[in-house]
């Protein structure tokens, strides 16, 4: 091997290595700012002004992570595993091109309050921003699942969600996304119905309703079928009943349209 040969290894080694150290500090702080919450809702929640310190160190994560995510690329391919086990929700589209991380704020009672980041890859450039304020009493969701659609060449990501309203009463959605000249675009329309053309599909689930009382499954929840393109959610009846029934909608090849 030559000397140039040499010196290029060198500096491939050297970047390499750069990066792995680099993501791995990433994550570290990320961690250590994470623990924080989790600290602060659970055994540190005795001490007083605890409440202001969770506030806070949601705060502070929201910050670093909007920080480290728009400012370093290799974030959106990274499983920050110690994250995950520590309680963060990613969800990453099939195409990597798209990532949603949600987390429990612990700021809440039974309700439980979520914060999102969405992070998003466009012209080899990632981007990355802070999900809006809910309003008051909208305690938010996390996102769980992402899967990708073509519809008319154009790139559309189907994110699920679920909101935790009460310990037995919970809000399942369906929201489309792209991203368009560089933007995410968060209001996406997809989905065909009577009413229109639409950008999510929801519905509350209430297992304290007496309709529920003897209810033991767990057919409430979205399903997508990526094979057949089918979105399945159940029907509910007045009374709150879940029932077995599933009502469909298949991409068609524009939009989902209800079978």
């Amino acid at each position: 091997m030559n000397a140039k040969k040499i010196l290029g290894f060198i500096c491939l080694c050297t970047i390499h290595l750069g990066f792995g150290q680099n993501i791995t500090v990433i994550e570290k702080q990320l961690n250590e700012a994470f623990q924080k919450i989790n600290y602060w809702s659970s055994e540190g929640r005795d001490f007083k002004n605890s409440y202001d310190s969770l506030a806070a160190a949601n705060t502070k994560f929201e910050k670093l992570l909007v920080r480290y995510t728009s400012s370093h690329p290799q974030t959106i391919t990274n499983d920050f595993k110690f994250l995950e086990k520590n309680g963060l929700i990613i969800a990453t589209s099939e195409d990597g091109k798209f990532r949603i991380y949600s987390w429990d704020t612990w700021t809440g009672g039974t309700m439980h309050f979520f914060k999102n980041i969405f992070q998003y890859k466009s012209d080899q450039k990632v981007y990355s921003k802070a999900g809006e304020n809910q309003g008051e009493g909208d305690p938010g969701s996390y996102y769980y699942q992402i899967n990708d659609i073509i519809s008319e060449n154009k790139k559309y990501y189907l994110a699920q969600n679920k909101a935790i309203l009460s310990s037995g009463m919970s809000y399942h959605n369906i929201k489309v996304f792209s991203i368009d000249n560089g933007q995410l675009n968060d209001k996406a329309q997809l989905i065909k119905t009577l009413s229109g053309i639409k950008n999510q599909l929801g519905y509350e689930v209430d297992l304290t309703a007496s309709a529920n009382r003897n209810y033991e499954g767990r057919d409430y929840e979205i399903e997508y079928d990526p094979k057949n393109k089918i979105i399945s959610i159940p029907v509910i009846q007045a009374d709150s009943k879940v029932t077995a029934k599933k009502i469909r909608y298949q991409f068609k090849g524009k939009y989902f349209e209800k079978l």
